[in-house]
């Protein structure tokens, strides 16, 4: 159950409340726009036997796999994005991305609400669930035989191929930015501010001191940020999460600038299996994390593991491999006693609470089932 961290030496927290300001935007504009298409709070649960049994204050997580019944936060992103996109050009009529999965299915799913076609292209390797999921929503895919990366590539030339003619009938609804596209991740993330309004209503006047996030491209993580560091008196500190095999913004804190992760290793957290961080998300979180995470799979099964088994009074929440992730990493960083310098720096002790986000629930219901019935096996 491997891990290792690092210090991010660019933390730079009055740049990232500059930036996090430029990107600003009406939280309660993006939440009554949820709202009127149906969306519900998802809950707010403590978990004070973890928190004790880990030597922290209180332990708070956030549980998406709730969030419109499609069991991940994504559709906050992408049914703002696809909402504004047809506000401005309401003749689309065909939605086009990359993903992994969640992405995909929220993209599908409001494609779907708006009449629209939805084509979503998807990496190899991806499980016949979370295809599944997509294609229920009546969305056509396509897995190609190469990484999500190039998969951006291919959902993005097939829509300059279906625009060929300059009658904007086709729209990329992809959540990385790149040079010349910018606008529509902007709004995605923006989006994704529901979410964090939905948690400032439920903390009330309580103080989050750490925040534990995970990271794909760094879409959704730089917008909590942002949200915070904008509308919150006192932000909290944030430390970033990823998998060992695509630490792309690990590795570009490492180094101090932005690079892509190039390799031939897996992750069973296929939310999180990404190379590049995107443009836009790299200024936010370069000045805006502290800390950055890198975990093993076999530690986020650890995270999924103690949610499905809690301690005594602690409530039982499903959590994904990508969704426990971030619990994961707090996890091995206080079971560990090489990371004590870092635990104390950054207050992760026994005055402090925590947010962790349970980012999506049992996308690959076998897999789930099986890491889970090892414990049923153990007892």
């Amino acid at each position: 159950m491997s891990i290792s961290v690092i210090e991010n030496h660019m933390y730079n927290i009055k740049q990232a409340i500059r930036i996090s300001n430029l990107l600003s935007w009406d939280p309660k504009e993006v939440f009554e726009f949820h709202r009127s298409i149906g969306n519900k709070e998802t809950p707010l649960i403590r978990l004070p036997s973890l928190a004790n049994h880990l030597g922290i204050g209180s332990i708070l997580i956030k549980d998406e796999s709730h969030r419109f019944g499609l069991n991940a936060f994504k559709v906050l992103g992408a049914s703002y994005a696809m909402h504004r996109l047809i506000k401005k050009f309401p003749q689309i009529n065909t939605f086009c991305t990359a993903s992994d999965g969640n992405h995909g299915r929220a993209v599908a799913w409001m494609a779907k609400k708006l009449e629209r076609k939805a084509i979503i292209y998807m990496p190899k390797g991806t499980v016949l669930d979370r295809i599944n999921a997509i294609k229920e929503e009546g969305a056509e895919v396509f897995v190609i035989d190469d990484s999500y990366d190039v998969a951006v590539k291919i959902a993005n030339e097939k829509v300059l191929e279906g625009n060929q003619q300059k009658n904007n009938l086709w729209s990329l609804v992809q959540d990385t930015a790149w040079d010349g596209y910018e606008e529509i991740p902007l709004d995605i993330m923006r989006g994704y501010w529901t979410q964090m309004h939905e948690i400032s209503n439920q903390i009330g006047k309580e103080k989050i001191d750490v925040v534990f996030l995970q990271i794909g491209v760094g879409s959704w993580a730089a917008s909590i940020i942002s949200y915070a560091m904008s509308q919150w008196e006192d932000p909290p500190i944030f430390i970033s999460v990823e998998p060992y095999s695509a630490n792309c913004l690990f590795e570009s804190i490492r180094t101090g600038r932005r690079v892509s992760v190039k390799n031939n290793q897996t992750t069973m957290m296929a939310g999180l299996n990404c190379g590049t961080v995107s443009t836009k998300a790299w200024d936010v979180l370069k000045n805006g994390i502290v800390g950055s995470i890198s975990i093993s799979d076999k530690l986020s099964e650890q995270g999924m593991k103690v949610l499905a088994n809690p301690l005594s009074e602690d409530s039982y929440i499903i959590g994904g491999e990508s969704g426990a992730s971030g619990l994961s990493a707090l996890i091995g960083l206080c079971r560990r006693n090489n990371y004590s310098e870092f635990k104390k720096k950054f207050s992760l002790n026994k005055k402090s609470t925590i947010l962790v986000i349970n980012t999506e629930g049992d996308t690959d219901s076998n897999n789930y089932k099986k890491i889970i019935k090892e414990i049923e096996n153990q007892n």
